[in-house]
């Protein structure tokens, strides 16, 4: 039985940092990875054309990143501010759940990584990766208010909520963060270079890799 679980990072607000963290946290696993960009901007890290969500076909080929052992890519290109006028959802969301099922199957993949737009607008795609997802990694900086998407995500959806302070400082706090990541400078410095930087996110995918390994069943075979 495939047991790939599914992670989605998100955030509140932009510049919270979840794409980097989604990218260097993929690569930072020792599993084989399939992250796929759903609106959060990881394909700008990856020298890979982006394919349009709306000509998305169920014979995707994930792009195999060099720099890593374990990471796959499926680049997708969406704009959030322009998914309304989308009206073939069923349709686009079919053929992507059978090209991730595919890249699953060629490459034995562990994990499947979303990286997410965030919740401060929830449109068919964010629906949709939620309903995919096994734990739903919210990455927030100290300032802003998580409450109400909070409480969407958790009566609409049953996956893991895991609250990540990103950019930790001294003074700056989130009481219900679960996990600290060190001022994200270093990740930027390096990104900028075409480099991924998987040290500050060491502790993060130890805590992901425990929870995956709880997963008991792929939802993308469901």
């Amino acid at each position: 039985m495939i047991k790939a679980g599914t992670v989605a990072f998100t955030s509140c607000k932009g510049g919270a940092g979840k794409t980097t963290l989604s990218v260097n946290t993929a690569a930072a696993l020792p599993l084989n990875v399939l992250l796929v960009d759903l609106g959060g901007g990881a394909s700008r890290f990856f020298p890979a054309s982006q394919i349009d969500l709306e000509r998305i076909t169920p014979n995707v080929e994930a792009y195999k990143d060099e720099r890593t052992k374990n990471l796959y890519v499926i680049p997708l290109a969406i704009d959030p501010a322009s998914v309304w006028r989308v009206e073939n959802w069923d349709e686009i969301f079919n053929n992507l759940a059978e090209a991730v099922r595919k890249n699953i199957v060629k490459y034995s993949i562990d994990a499947v990584f979303l990286d997410m737009y965030q919740l401060s607008r929830i449109t068919p795609v964010e629906v949709f990766g939620l309903d995919k997802s096994d734990i739903v990694v919210l990455v927030v900086e100290g300032y802003e208010d998580c409450t109400k998407p909070l409480a969407l995500v958790k009566k609409f959806f049953d996956a893991k909520v895991v609250t990540v302070l990103n950019k930790h400082e001294r003074g700056i706090e989130y009481p219900s963060a679960a996990l600290k990541i060190p001022f994200s400078a270093t990740l930027d410095y390096y990104n900028r270079r075409g480099q991924l930087y998987t040290k500050p996110v060491a502790k993060l995918a130890e805590y992901l890799l425990q929870e995956l390994k709880r997963v008991s069943r792929s939802r993308w075979f469901e």
